[in-house]
């Protein structure tokens, strides 16, 4: 499954759509578990990511 999916995934709203659609598409497989997994890992891993670079102050000014 294609990385590209998830590289611009921001939140665990998103990443279940994303899932959600995956799921209804490759359920019928045998490896769609293995699939899910690796689309889980992926989108949270993109996350984390983007949630690293785009940390915001939480400081305000005065």
């Amino acid at each position: 499954m294609s990385d590209n999916l998830t590289k611009n995934c921001t939140s665990q709203e998103q990443l279940e759509k994303i899932r959600k659609g995956q799921e209804r598409k490759f359920r019928w497989r045998d490896d769609w578990p293995a699939m899910e997994a690796t689309l889980v890992a992926n989108g949270n891993a993109a996350i984390r990511e983007y949630n690293r670079t785009h940390q915001v102050d939480s400081i305000l000014p005065e």
